[in-house]
Formats: C-alpha cells, structure tokens, sequence
C-alpha cells in the first residue's frame, strides 16, 4: 500500500511540481493550499507524512501544526515544513528547524532539489 503523503502549499505550482514527482515515486498524494484546510483534512485522511508550508493567507503552517498537536489523532503524524523563510535548501541538519508548541520539526527552505525532500521524507517515514 501507497503511503499517504497530505501536501499543503498556496503556491499552485510548488503544489504542481511536488505533486507529479512524489506520485512517480508512488506517493498518494493529498493536495491542499490552505491550514485550516490542513487541519480538518488531516483528520479526516490520517496522512503518513504532512509537508507543510509555513506562510500561507488563513493560519500559517506552525499554527495549522500547533491545532494537529492538539488532537490524539494526528499529534503523532510526522510534519516536514517547507518555507521560503529558511535558508534555499537548508534543512532540519542546520540549526534552522522549526519548534512549534515545544516540538522540534525537521524543515526545507525553498528552493530545495526534490533528493532532498525524498531523503527527508525516507527519514520521517523510517521513524
């Protein structure tokens, strides 16, 4: 069975590009552009992994995550944080992680190549 991958960005065509690349790695991919959509998606679907980005026009990322937390149903549900805030490519390795609600999540700065987000997916979903 295919795991479960909900992909939440507001940019259409990050959206677009992720999408295609974790379908053809076998990936069921859930597309969303909004947190809240995030939130109540989330539960319904149970996703393997979220990727999740931080700016967005509702709630942002850390504030859709902090609502995830909340829940006895997707507080263990593993997140990767996609932002353009962070340094292009860097990730969880250097110090620019992100910490919601006293959680350490690991996180991509964009632009990334798409090896480093299946390297990190891998990570997450090993765990």
């Amino acid at each position: 069975m295919s795991k479960k991958i909900l992909l939440v960005d507001d940019e259409k065509e990050i959206v677009q590009l992720l999408d295609k690349k974790l379908s053809q790695e076998g990936f069921e991919v859930i597309k969303l552009s909004s947190g809240k959509e995030a939130v109540d998606k989330t539960k319904k679907y149970l996703p393997d992994l979220v990727l999740m980005d931080i700016m967005m026009p509702d709630i942002d990322g850390a504030e859709a995550v902090k609502l995830l937390q909340k829940d006895t149903l997707t507080r263990n549900i593993p997140v990767l944080f996609l932002s353009g805030i962070l340094a292009p490519g860097s990730s969880s390795d250097t110090p620019q992680g992100i910490t919601v609600g006293g959680i350490h999540y690991p996180a991509l700065g964009k632009p990334f190549t798409a090896q480093q987000l299946l390297n990190k997916i891998s990570e997450l979903l090993i765990k």
